[in-house]
């Protein structure tokens, strides 16, 4: 309210995570929110991170319980193994509004969960390409492009093809 003279796109948000991946899937979901904040050059980005981290989002779950979603603000792209062009292909999840809200896309969400690659992730990035979210091509040019930006692309690398294994097995 405070703010309506700010163009639409003021803030953007990514989602990333448990809560892409439950918005992909509709598997497991998540408390937090992973998050890359954008914000244009009037806006203090501390201030919208405060805010997010003070106004947790409360509502009733499944089960008709009460619970909390979060703003994860320990979550960092830089971080992450993200192909630079992830933008390119998200979806709109809230648009034409002073904040938008955009969904990574299915492999993007996958190829950011090499670089940690638990059994969890794992898991998540199977399901994601059981569901048609990517093709193993995609998955091996985004993951390829990824490596090119990661602080240890030899670990990276060893992920990748691990995961290239695995999702090969699927296929067959």
């Amino acid at each position: 309210m405070n703010h309506q003279y700010l163009p639409h796109g003021a803030v953007k948000a990514f989602i990333f995570g448990g809560c892409a991946f439950h918005i992909h899937t509709n598997a497991r979901g998540s408390n937090d929110i992973d998050a890359e904040i954008q914000s244009i050059s009037q806006l203090k980005k501390e201030d919208i991170f405060l805010f997010l981290e003070n106004n947790d989002i409360e509502y009733l779950d499944h089960n008709n319980l009460e619970t909390n979603l979060e703003f994860d603000s320990g979550f960092n792209t830089s971080l992450a193994s993200i192909d630079p062009d992830y933008r390119e292909r998200v979806i709109p999840l809230t648009a034409e509004s002073i904040v938008e809200v955009y969904l990574v896309s299915g492999v993007d969400l996958a190829v950011s969960k090499l670089a940690r690659l638990s059994d969890r992730d794992i898991e998540d990035i199977q399901a994601l390409y059981a569901r048609n979210k990517f093709s193993l091509e995609q998955f091996k040019e985004i993951a390829n492009n990824a490596k090119d930006y990661y602080v240890t692309p030899e670990q990276l690398d060893s992920n990748i093809q691990y995961m290239i294994s695995l999702l090969s097995d699927l296929g067959d």
